[in-house]
Formats: structure tokens, C-alpha cells, sequence
């Protein structure tokens, strides 16, 4: 299936109703198994993740939605931010799961998604049959500690004009991204040009929410981040959900914290992409396809 062809699947589409606000969102398939998307960011649009629309099927539907804030969903009013939090998001997905109907879902948390993923599996261990953390992290500093290393691969004379962009706090300069842009190509998506559907995500993204809530990019944790001090690295063997650790070998957030995940939550199992970075389903997508299917059937 060529990679822009996704939206070509049969698939529904429509909002769901969130106390005062509607959230924009796509299911594909029609089973009674629910697999559950949680998207990355925070503030990115979930197109980016539509290969998981595959695993649609008569078994499985699987849905995605944009968080508030995000892409189609309800923005906020002028200047209330007050939801940008990580307590507002996890909250919001036990709304979803309500919406949906199941009293049982599979999740697919990926990046920021598997944060989202964590908390909601530790509030609500009831509602998840499969756990999948995608890229992910369990503490805030220590996975920013391994993606700010990544600027030491750059050539010194890019790592001065990064300093002298960031002391002057010019994160919105075109030269300053052309620089993170060589990061990104090599630990982030490593395609020779990106698909339409991430060149969405990325255009669409809710520069407000990301900045609140992290910073101007991935490489740059302010000290005000609301994500600052999260971490529930010291939780991670109350979870005894079937979990499956995905990570790549050029992730930027380092696969040695993959392992260690996988290494603290008593029914995990882990899987490397010896060619993926942050988004494998996009690098390797025939092995992404059965590593997750494979899982999925095996918790059915």
C-alpha cells in the first residue's frame, strides 16, 4: 500500500462529544476489539500515525482522535491554556473510551501518546487489555538528557549557531531549524522525504500546547515545561497489563530507555527496529505491521 493511501481505506468519521468540547475523530474496521491510538506531541495532529489504519479489520476497529487542542478537535478559548496538562489529556482519554463504548480497549500510546498511555494504565488498569508504548519515555529529564545529546553530532560550527540562536531565544529562526532539521532526519524519520501525513502532523502542530507544555522543539526543555518533573519510572512494576515496548536503533529517545521499560513492567516484551528512529510504522512498515499484529492477536 503506497504510504499516502491511508485515508483510502473504508473508514468513518466524526466527533466525539467531551463535556463542553468535541474532539475530532477516525475509526477504521468494524470489530468489537478496540485498539486505541494515543498520538504524540503534545500538539500533534494523529494523521502521522495512519499506518496503524491496517490493523482495521471484521476483529479489530481502531481509532484515532485529536486531542483537545489538536488538529480538528476544540480549541481553547483566546488565551485559556488551563488544559494543557498531562492530568487534563489522561482524563480525556478515559472520556474516549466511554464515548467508544468498550469496556476494554488495546492502546497504542506512541511518544507523548505512551506518557498519556502510562497514567491512564496506572488510574484505570481495569479498562486496558494490551498495553503498546511506542517511542516512549517514563521520565521527562532523563529522556531529554538523551535527545539534547544528540546535538553533539553535529559539526561544532552547528552546535555554536545552535548556542548563539538559543541564547538569543531566536527558536523561530529558519537557519536554527535548518540545523535541528539534520537531527531530525537521522533519529526522528529517517525517509528521504517525508509522507504527506507526517508533512501534515508537522504543519499542524499546536505550537501553544508543545510550548507550555515542553518547549520550542524536542532539544529545548524550558525550565517552565509543565512536563518538567513528570515521571512514574518508579511505578512502572504495578503494571501487569501484556505490554509491548517498541522502539527503533536511531530513536531519539535512546532504546537503552526502551529496555529499561521493558525491563521494569513484569509482562512486557520488547522489540528494536534495527532501521527505525521515532517513527518506524513509517521506516519499516511491513515489520511494524506484524510485530503489532502478531501482539495484538496474541491478546485477543
Amino acid at each position: 500500500m503506497g504510504k499516502t493511501k491511508y485515508l483510502e481505506i473504508d473508514h468513518a468519521e466524526g466527533y466525539f462529544e467531551i463535556k463542553d468540547y468535541e474532539l475530532f475523530y477516525r475509526k477504521f474496521g468494524k470489530g468489537d476489539e478496540v485498539l486505541l491510538t494515543l498520538h504524540g506531541g503534545p500538539g500533534m495532529p494523529h494523521d502521522y500515525l495512519l499506518p496503524l489504519a491496517k490493523h482495521g479489520s471484521e476483529k479489530i476497529s481502531v481509532y484515532f482522535y485529536d486531542q483537545f487542542g489538536v488538529g480538528r478537535s476544540d480549541k481553547p478559548a483566546s488565551g485559556d491554556f488551563d488544559r494543557y496538562t498531562i492530568d487534563h489529556y489522561w482524563k480525556e482519554v478515559e472520556e474516549v473510551r466511554k464515548k467508544i463504548g468498550e469496556e476494554m480497549v488495546h492502546i497504542y500510546g506512541q511518544s507523548w501518546g505512551g506518557m498519556l498511555a502510562l497514567e491512564y494504565v496506572l488510574n484505570y488498569p481495569e479498562h486496558v487489555k494490551s498495553l503498546t508504548l511506542a517511542n516512549s519515555l517514563v521520565d521527562t529529564k532523563e529522556a531529554f538528557k538523551e535527545m539534547r545529546s544528540y546535538i553533539l553530532e553535529l559539526s561544532e560550527k552547528d552546535q555554536r549557531k545552535l548556542e548563539e540562536y538559543e541564547s538569543k531565544r531566536e527558536f523561530d529562526s529558519e537557519k536554527y531549524n535548518e540545523i535541528l532539521m539534520k537531527i531530525y532526519k537521522k533519529h526522528v524519520c529517517r525517509l528521504d522525504e517525508y509522507p504527506k501525513a507526517v508533512k501534515y502532523t508537522f504543519d499542524n502542530m499546536n505550537l501553544d500546547c508543545y510550548g507550555l507544555m515542553w518547549g520550542p522543539n524536542e532539544y529545548r526543555l524550558m525550565d517552565t515545561a509543565r512536563l518538567g518533573d513528570w515521571s512514574v519510572k518508579s511505578r512502572l512494576d504495578e503494571i501487569d497489563t501484556s505490554t509491548l515496548v517498541l522502539t527503533g536503533n536511531y530513536d531519539e529517545i535512546s532504546p537503552w530507555i526502551a529496555k529499561s521499560i521493558a525491563e521494569k513492567i513484569p509482562n512486557s516484551k520488547i522489540h528494536i527496529f534495527d532501521e527505525g528512529s521515532h517513527m518506524p510504522f513509517w521506516e519499516q512498515p511491513d515489520d511494524h505491521y506484524k510485530v503489532l499484529q502478531n501482539f495484538f492477536e496474541s491478546n485477543l
